[in-house]
């Protein structure tokens, strides 16, 4: 047997072996493979999340570069605004402006004086007058820059102008006649112009900076204050009107009472004394003579420092009440309650009752509903307010009582009785300032026996 004869079961084993190792390389392979795979995975999810990442940090380098530039025209605004507000062009344009007027104006002012000559002289350039066109425009340069140190200073500045308009009306009269003789008219009014619209625009700055000095409002708050105080003076003119127009139906409704009243507002200090006081004052004077005499008397007497005290005063010492109120005014007064208590006693209702009843009412108060209302109760049960019945409730009690017996009610009067309520009326000044409630207080007793008491003694007294 050869040495190379290898058995079924070494066969087997080696097969086996080598399926094996085919495997095992299969499965590296495949292992190999899927790692590539998501090692190539990776990396695609990488690149996205930098590329969002990217993406996000170009969107906030945008923002902030759209951010920097609106600041930066918000800045440019408010820089515009703020040169536009102080005037910065047109104060730069009018210094330009005067000194190239100056410039202008020399050559025109030099050929003048240049050109004239004296009488029987040399037929020469007159050299010596060669200065003037200098100081003549030094002269109006100085009356402008003393404008503006007395603003500053805050002296009177009409000097200065009166010299700047002098200097600049003469330096423009010898530019125009001169550029008028040599180029025409329209050439003259042009030189005569430059020596005459620099400094005036110069003055017309200082008069805008001195208005302005103080003032720091913006453009929006001027015109804000501007609105206010055309509606504040809309406001004064339509009150003016109405008062106007209401003077002029008191002149011709009330002729007495509006002389009086112009007469006192006359008299007084201008707006001391208001128009409807006034008017009140007046209505006074000429329904009530002798108080308004006597308030003018007190008026005049030193240490008086308000008018309506006074008027008051001169109320009570013609009077002898209170502002208002008359003898006549307290007799319908008295009388009304004297109406009121007869009334009010033919229904037994007593000023205490009423008084009872209301608290008894307040306490029980109605309810709707009858019997079987929402809340329960029986309707007429218990008290209800104030009673229709006469004689339900009696004297000063505050509790149900029966209703008298006839044979009480005619009770008689007795003397000390009749005495004493004719003292009263004595008191009072005649029986018929008596009442039944004073009655009840001086002598103590019931409704109806006051009314007879009352009664005894007004036939009596009267």
């Amino acid at each position: 047997m050869s040495s190379s004869y290898r058995s079924w079961e070494e066969r087997e084993a080696g097969a086996t072996k080598t399926r094996a190792e085919a495997a095992l390389l299969e499965a590296q392979a495949e292992a190999a493979k899927q790692g590539l795979g998501a090692s190539a995975a990776k990396t695609a999810t990488d690149q996205l999340a930098e590329q969002v990442k990217q993406a996000r940090l170009r969107k906030q380098l945008t923002a902030v570069k759209d951010d920097a530039v609106d600041a930066k025209i918000e800045r440019d605004e408010q820089r515009r605004e703020a040169s536009l507000n102080k005037g910065t062009a047109f104060k730069r344009l009018v210094s330009a402006i005067f000194v190239l007027g100056l410039l202008s104006s020399l050559p025109s002012l030099v050929m003048y004086f240049l050109g004239l000559r004296a009488e029987n002289g040399p037929d020469r350039p007159a050299w010596y007058l060669l200065s003037l066109p200098f100081f003549l425009e030094l002269l109006a340069f100085t009356a402008v820059k003393g404008t503006q140190w007395a603003v500053r200073k805050g002296f009177a500045r009409w000097p200065f102008w009166f010299l700047t308009v002098t200097l600049a009306g003469f330096a423009g009269f010898i530019n125009g006649s001169k550029g008028a003789e040599l180029f025409g008219p329209i050439a003259g009014l042009a030189l005569a112009a430059t020596s005459i619209i620099g400094p005036v625009l110069v003055e017309v700055r200082e008069i805008i900076e001195a208005r302005t000095a103080g003032d720091n409002r913006d453009a929006a708050q001027r015109a804000a204050d501007k609105a206010k105080a055309r509606a504040e003076a809309a406001a004064v003119k339509e009150e003016q009107q109405r008062e106007q127009r209401q003077d002029a139906d008191r002149k011709s409704m009330f002729p007495e009472q509006f002389e009086a009243y112009t007469k006192i507002l006359a008299s007084v200090p201008a707006g001391s004394l208001a128009r409807d006081e006034a008017w009140k004052e007046a209505r006074i004077a000429v329904e009530h003579p002798e108080v308004h005499g006597r308030l003018l008397t007190l008026l005049s007497l030193p240490g008086v420092t308000s008018r309506p005290a006074a008027l008051a005063d001169a109320w009570r010492d013609v009077e002898g009440g209170p502002l208002g109120v008359t003898a006549d005014v307290l007799d319908r007064r008295l009388a009304a309650e004297r109406s009121l208590a007869d009334v009010m006693t033919a229904a037994e209702m007593t000023p205490e009752r009423v008084a009872v009843d209301l608290f008894l009412a307040d306490l029980f108060p109605t309810r709707a509903g009858g019997d079987d209302g929402p809340a329960g109760a029986v309707t007429g049960k218990g008290p209800q307010g104030p009673s229709k019945t006469p004689g339900a409730l009696g004297g000063k009690g505050k509790g149900l009582v029966r209703q008298q017996p006839a044979l009480e009610a005619v009770k008689p009067l007795e003397a000390v009785h009749v005495e004493q309520v004719e003292k009263l009326a004595e008191a009072l000044g005649g029986t018929d300032r008596l009442s039944v409630r004073k009655i009840r207080e001086a002598v103590g007793c019931r409704t109806e026996y006051a009314i007879r008491l009352r009664n005894a003694v007004q036939p009596e007294q009267s």
